[in-house]
């Protein structure tokens, strides 16, 4: 058996990464340059993707993504303009990461514009979390109401710090994966609605596609 076209594979990827990391000879183009700019961000992206598999698409923090921030990253790229390590900034060669309600974005900066990547969680999954996150404050709803002689509380106290979200045994409040924040009262994509009815409620979380969900109770 043999491995031909896995060697090939593997030596054309080295290849690539060894391209991104190397400085431009003096005097090349801008657009030969610019290229090399490209590949090294393609390269950051695929680090950034592979720690948000690893924690559940929880994205890297802005502070980590930069040589020794705590991202894992075998071959770190150089600025093709400089030869120097490439930073967060918005100069030529470097690149700027940010976090946004859904992923990130990643930016290189060329000799003129910039190369735009970005990233976001799979909305199956952010409406798993939203799921899971208002069962939990069903939990806590039927909680108070076991304490308070039946009645359900009123819309204005089932909020994280609200009476609901701080009574005893409400130890976690769910998170809102669209707004990176505690899961509030609202209409849009993990947000939830919820209404009493003295001894019963009402309450639904908002998905990615505009539907609702209710856990049951």
């Amino acid at each position: 058996m043999t491995h031909r076209p896995t060697r090939i594979v593997l030596f054309v990827l080295l290849s690539a990464l060894g391209l991104a990391a190397l400085p431009c000879a003096a005097g090349a183009a801008p657009s030969f340059v610019d290229t090399q700019v490209k590949a090294n961000i393609l390269l950051l992206q695929g680090y950034i993707n592979a720690a948000a598999i690893e924690s559940e698409f929880v994205y890297p923090a802005v502070a980590t993504v930069k040589q020794g921030g705590g991202l894992v990253a075998p071959i770190w790229p150089a600025n093709p303009w400089t030869g120097k390590t490439m930073v967060p900034a918005k100069s030529r060669g470097n690149y700027t990461y940010s976090l946004t309600p859904a992923g990130y974005r990643l930016i290189g900066h060329l000799s003129k514009g910039a190369y735009v990547v970005a990233g976001a969680m799979p909305a199956w999954l952010r409406d798993d979390s939203a799921r899971t996150g208002v069962s939990l404050i069903a939990q806590y709803v039927d909680m108070w109401a076991r304490a308070n002689g039946g009645v359900s509380p009123t819309a204005g106290q089932v909020a994280a710090g609200g009476p609901v979200g701080t009574q005893p045994g409400a130890y976690l409040w769910p998170q809102d994966l669209w707004r990176r924040a505690d899961m509030t009262l609202g209409t849009g994509a993990g947000q939830f609605t919820y209404v009493s009815h003295g001894a019963s409620y009402a309450l639904n979380v908002h998905l990615a596609d505009g539907t609702t969900w209710s856990p049951g109770h």
